[in-house]
């Protein structure tokens, strides 16, 4: 059941794991947002074991320079230094997929560059975990930048 409507909730009560978690849509979006936060810094430090864990065992990240699997993207983490300026993420919306999923979509802008993210989140063994990430680059003009 993707939505459910009770009597004493907001209808945008959704159920992420059946009868096991229940999450108003606004604390799936603090919980997913904390995680990519997380996973932001994690790749400004190089957090390789944080990545083991943050991604699933299929995730596929696509950037303007590449589409890696999950060695790839742990490959690419540890051979590239990847020390982020000082970065903003606003206006971050949630989608759920079903009940064991969610696409987090936000605009974060760092360093002169603005970027459009999408990461797909899966519930599994427990846990959030990145099933798909994508980055994609602003057109010029598309805003302000940092």
């Amino acid at each position: 059941m993707a939505a459910a409507s009770h009597p004493g909730r907001p209808r945008e009560t959704i159920i992420i794991v059946s009868c096991v978690h229940t999450l108003l849509m606004e604390e799936l979006l603090t919980v997913l947002l904390d995680i990519e936060k997380r996973a932001w810094g994690a790749a400004d430090t190089r957090d390789v074991e944080f990545y083991r864990e943050y991604l699933a065992p299929e995730a596929l990240v696509v950037t303007p320079f590449a589409v890696l699997d999950r060695d790839g993207i742990i490959r690419d983490l540890t051979e590239n230094p990847n020390e982020l300026p000082a970065y903003t993420i606003t206006d971050p919306k949630v989608v759920p997929l079903g009940e064991e999923s969610a696409v987090l979509a936000y605009t974060v802008s760092f360093g002169g560059q603005i970027l459009y993210v999408s990461t797909v989140y899966a519930w599994s063994d427990g846990r959030w975990r990145v099933a798909f990430h994508q980055r994609t680059p602003a057109s010029p003009g598309a805003g302000g930048v940092d």
